[in-house]
């Protein structure tokens, strides 16, 4: 079959929805010759999927054999299908003609608000696409299939926790020879556990050093674990997102973290919600790092990343800047047909004077898995969902930290 354009264009340009939104697009199909076909099918489909495999040997002496053993676990949130050609009075079911030239088919599909966000991890992925098949007779069908981005929208101001302060110490002794050393002490504290992509976490910390030990570093790690579940068993993968570094300590000093600035990145929000064999969550973490034979010595504060800031922070940059408040008008996002941006923007989704982009993940660049009929598309090669990350402009630093994020 002679195609000289077979694509899926979306009305959406950045391909990023919230869910209960309104998806629309449509086909454009363009032939050099006429072509017999039986049908033209559209099918929306999102899943999540995950799997992972064991290794383990078996059996007596030399006749062990490998035994590989597979986990895995799937999630279909809706698969909707519908035919694009029109039916003629005459003409049968069975066979239609196409003759040469070029064929727009529109389509549009509200996407279910219970729909979890994108995501592509180590073992498993959230997935979301729209397929268009060309069904022959009695020869291979040709598909070409877009990939698009569902965000499930994560209010902080509806998260009991989330503007609390939170803070955690530890205290750690180190055994010196026959002598007991004095202890190390360290405190993290944040003065609230919410926040959104392109806040800066301010971090607080005392770090006191009364061993006998140097210390050698201090930092502060930002953590991202992902739980993937199947129905006998679970796997986690802790991913290193960002962190801050301060330098040695010796004995009987002390260092303090004075407000030391580290501004979050595109992330999928905490917890998956509305999928059950996937979580997420994220951790700040203070570790302290002795010289010698010992172990580090952590202090780890769970975090909540959500999409939609904490009406305090916003107040708070509004006072730093000597700005007015917006009048707030309600999130009327799930009517929208031109993407989450335009919902931001009509429905005061965030304050006006906030500018969001969608932006890919460092954290979510993984694409091991394909969908089982992949390798008969016309389709992306590489993909990778985006997120909503927010242009919050803070006031300079007290020093300067440099801040390395995971490649």
């Amino acid at each position: 079959m002679k195609l000289r354009v077979f694509e899926i264009v979306l009305t959406n340009n950045e391909a990023v929805y919230f869910s209960g939104q309104t998806l629309q697009g449509h086909v454009i199909l363009e032939l050099e010759k006429s072509v017999k076909v039986n049908e033209i099918r559209l099918v929306f489909h999102g899943k999540a999927f995950v799997h992972w495999t064991e290794q383990s040997m078996r059996g007596p002496g030399e006749i062990r054999l490998k035994e590989i053993r597979h986990h895995s676990a799937t999630e279909d949130y809706f698969e909707v299908s519908q035919p694009l050609l029109s039916k003629g009075k005459n003409q049968q079911d069975e066979k239609r003609i196409l003759e040469p030239g070029q064929y727009t088919y529109p389509f549009q599909f509200q996407i279910p608000v219970t729909s979890p966000s994108s995501f592509e991890g180590h073992y498993g992925f959230i997935r979301y696409w729209v397929k268009v098949t060309i069904e022959r007779p009695w020869k291979n069908n040709v598909s070409v299939k877009k990939l698009f981005t569902v965000i499930c929208p994560v209010d902080l101001n509806r998260e009991p926790t989330a503007s609390l302060p939170t803070q955690k110490k530890k205290v750690k002794r180190l055994c010196c020879l026959c002598c007991t050393s004095g202890p190390i002490t360290a405190e993290l504290r944040l003065s609230h556990k919410g926040y959104v992509p392109g806040e800066t976490i301010f971090v607080n910390a005392e770090i006191s050093n009364l061993s006998r030990r140097k210390v050698g570093s201090t930092s502060v790690e930002l953590l991202m674990t992902t739980t993937f579940h199947t129905p006998i068993k679970s796997r986690s993968v802790t991913q290193q997102v960002a962190t801050l570094h301060h330098g040695t300590l010796t004995s009987g000093k002390s260092d303090s973290w004075d407000g030391d600035r580290l501004v979050l990145p595109p992330l999928p929000p905490s917890y998956i919600i509305g999928c059950s064999i996937m979580d997420i969550k994220y951790t700040l973490e203070l570790r302290v790092f002795p010289v010698g034979p010992a172990f580090e010595l952590a202090v780890p504060l769970e975090i909540l990343i959500g999409t939609v800031p904490l009406t305090s922070t916003v107040e708070q940059y509004l006072t730093m800047h000597q700005m007015t408040p917006p009048t707030p008008r309600g999130v009327r996002c799930a009517v929208g047909l031109r993407g989450a941006s335009a919902a931001l923007a009509d429905d005061d989704y965030r304050p006006s004077f906030l500018t969001p982009t969608f932006s890919k993940s460092p954290m979510c660049h993984f694409h091991l898995h394909n969908d089982e009929d992949d390798h008969l598309m016309i389709t992306e090669t590489d993909y990778s969902p985006c997120y909503a990350i927010y242009n919050f402009q803070t006031v300079p630093p007290r020093r300067h930290q440099t801040v390395r994020f995971a490649t």
